[in-house]
């Protein structure tokens, strides 16, 4: 056979098997198997939050940098689902009406197995983390307004999201590795702190919603 008709052949064949290969989520089984479908609803109704420079806001099972055991939520790499062989991407958050004031809560949809510490939350300290509504002292530690960033940020959909009962905004704090926590902070609504403004991407694909079932 003539080497380059070979060559071209091997590559093909590369080609397919890597469309082909079934993905996996060990570290995701391992935590939490709990699986209540056959089928992954649609990604758009539970999206990836996002910071300015692209990195993804996660909480428990929403990553495969940290363990479910820790209820903090931080900006990591933004993986994409089939790209990387040591991790994985997983659904995101679902967005619900907090209260008749505007305000919305966010809880992530990965977090089967916490018994209900789902929420977007920040406490009276400004520690921002999952938690269950019910455990709470104010519901208001759930609720984050959407508030307009300056007309330049617009072409992005970036928004701030303000604490409904610190008054202060959602902020990824700089630091050098690659997990980042993710707290509040005095609001700059001039986007001074480009790192208070978060957006949401829709329709990732091949992105686990639970142990071993990921969409297509």
């Amino acid at each position: 056979m003539d080497g380059n008709i070979l060559l071209l052949v091997l590559l093909m064949t590369c080609g397919i098997s890597d469309a082909t290969a079934e993905l996996k989520s060990k570290l995701l089984c391992s935590q939490c198997s709990k699986c209540e479908t056959n089928k992954c609803p649609p990604s758009e109704a539970y999206p990836h939050m996002t910071a300015f420079d692209d990195s993804l806001i996660a909480a428990a099972l929403q990553s495969d940098y940290f363990s479910s055991e820790d209820t903090s939520v931080y900006s990591v790499p933004d993986i994409k689902g089939g790209e990387s062989e040591k991790y994985n991407a997983y659904y995101g958050w679902e967005s619900t009406s907090g209260s008749a004031s505007g305000y919305h809560r966010f809880r992530n949809y990965m977090d089967k197995c916490s018994k209900g510490q789902s929420y977007l939350t920040v406490d009276k300290h400004g520690k921002v983390k999952l938690g269950s509504l019910n455990s709470l002292e104010s519901l208001a530690e759930a609720d984050w307004k959407s508030i307009a960033p300056p007309e330049k940020y617009y072409h992005r959909e970036f928004r701030f999201w303000l604490s409904h009962s610190t008054g202060k905004c959602l902020t990824v704090f700089r630091g050098r590795g690659e997990k980042r926590r993710v707290g509040v902070a005095e609001c700059k609504f001039d986007g001074s702190n480009p790192f208070q403004l978060f957006a949401f991407r829709f329709h990732y694909h091949k992105t686990f919603c639970c142990c071993n079932l990921h969409n297509e």
